[in-house]
């Protein structure tokens, strides 16, 4: 099996490069929305915007998918406050791309697994960006990454 495109593989454990696409333009708007609140000599938005873009840097360097092939899981951790979760994949039931656009522009994308868990259907997400081309090509590494396995085996 050649390198996927967006993991780093370590023996059979692949761990997602970092996406710091989305994150960056999150925190630009933060960031320009604090020089706003500077600007109109408004403390408070300066302030309010300033600390939510402390919080943006700190929740895009805590994120991290790893697809564990030895134990057969999926590890996510999507935000700062958010625990991490761990996905069996013999649980899963499908993945999807959610797109969400405003006036005909996509502001964010997100790829969604769905899995069983006590005999319920839960989701979760995996990653998220900005356009629907790079969580495609997350989601075909994901499924090349699981079908190579069980075609090893």
């Amino acid at each position: 099996m050649e390198q996927p495109k967006n993991f780093t593989r370590v023996g059979n454990v692949y761990k997602m490069k970092p996406q710091y696409g989305f994150s960056i333009f999150v925190i630009l708007l933060a960031l320009a929305l604090a020089f706003l609140g500077f600007y109109i000599k408004s403390p408070w938005v300066m302030w309010l915007f300033l600390a939510l873009a402390v919080i943006f840097i700190l929740s895009a360097f805590t994120k991290s998918l790893v697809v564990d092939m030895d134990q057969k899981v999926i590890n996510v951790k999507m935000a700062l406050i958010k625990p991490a979760y761990t996905i069996p994949i013999a649980d899963i039931q499908q993945f999807e791309l959610y797109s969400l656009r405003t006036n005909f522009i996509t502001t964010n994308t997100t790829l969604n697994v769905y899995y069983l868990k006590d005999g319920k259907e839960k989701s979760a997400s995996l990653a998220q960006g900005i356009t629907k081309r790079a969580m495609q090509n997350i989601l075909n590494d994901i499924e090349e990454i699981i079908a190579n396995d069980e075609f090893a085996r």
